[in-house]
């Protein structure tokens, strides 16, 4: 068996707690082939982060407090993400720490439905690696498989890592390959290995990534500035979540005019697919009129694909 992680022993010890079982340090030395000090120091943790663990009867084994196995959920899952962040080390263990004190005290009791974002428990140890190469300014290599080439997978080297990126609940790598700027989709990327060679960030193009608003973005391009015009329907979205630097016009109508800047035509595009018959670009003319093609061919081949069913 392999050796489990600090943040994967405390997620079984406490969802065994919590299926009724009573756990014994010895035991569970003997279970995962781990010091019984590892162990103690593990339930010494969850002790003192109020999960409701306390002594058995017997005075040798843990149980749960009854009145503690229905509560405490929101604050379980922050003391996971805190013990996942221990484990990975580094600079992500100071930000995620900050970041979950500020959740800690703003989270009490709301009810939370799903979060769209994907889940990367099983390339969180690339994404060590990544961190680590960031930090240190190293070129990373690695292999990656290519969803329109499945069976073939390329090998890059002499990488440099800029920057984890999240886009439409997915995870990509932001980097530089020679001359080029990809963003490598991270649950394709394995075997990575950090290489001894030292980079020097392109300061421009790293600014000019915190300014993108999808995975579309291309900054080795000047950005231009979009015009838009949003009815009255769902101007309202654009101002509980405004675009990254929009300015936004309000008429009086309750229509509005939102003004961005993009590096490339689809970052557009893909934002007017979002809110459609609600939108239009206004400025440039030209960009819009390449849209209404672009949707008048799609409708075309919607008629034909109808014919074959």
């Amino acid at each position: 068996m392999a050796k489990l992680l600090q943040h994967q022993r405390h997620n079984q010890i406490i969802k065994r707690l919590k299926n009724g079982e009573k756990l014994s340090i010895i035991e569970l030395s003997r279970e995962w082939n781990i010091p019984t000090k590892t162990i103690q120091r593990d339930f010494k943790k969850l002790i003192e982060g109020d999960y409701g663990i306390v002594r058995a009867e017997d005075g040798k084994r843990f149980t749960v407090a009854k009145e503690n196995h229905a509560s405490n959920s929101t604050s379980l899952a922050i003391k996971m993400l805190d013990s996942l962040s221990a484990d990975i080390g580094g600079e992500f263990y100071i930000k995620a720490q900050n970041a979950l004190k500020r959740i800690e005290k703003s989270i009490r009791s709301p009810f939370y439905t799903r979060i769209d974002i994907e889940d990367i428990s099983q390339t969180m140890p690339i994404i060590e690696q990544i961190e680590s190469a960031i930090s240190e300014q190293k070129m990373i290599s690695f292999e990656y498989k290519r969803h329109y080439k499945p069976d073939e997978i390329k090998h890059y080297t002499h990488v440099k890592p800029y920057k984890v990126i999240i886009f439409d609940g997915f995870f990509y790598l932001f980097c530089q390959h020679h001359h080029y700027f990809p963003k490598f989709y991270l649950k394709a990327m394995s075997n990575l290995q950090i290489e001894k060679e030292h980079f020097i960030y392109n300061e421009q193009i790293l600014s000019r990534v915190h300014k993108a608003h999808d995975i579309w973005f291309d900054p080795t391009k000047e950005e231009f500035e979009v015009t838009l015009y949003v009815d009255s329907i769902v101007r309202v979205y654009f101002e509980r979540k405004p675009l990254n630097k929009q300015l936004l016009k309000k008429y009086p109508d309750g229509t509005g005019e939102v003004m961005i800047s993009v590096s490339n035509k689809e970052e557009v595009f893909s934002l007017i697919k979002k809110w459609l018959p609600h939108i239009k670009i206004l400025e440039p003319t030209a960009l819009q009129k390449e849209f209404e093609t672009m949707l008048g061919e799609y409708i075309a081949y919607c008629n034909t694909a109808n014919q074959h069913f």
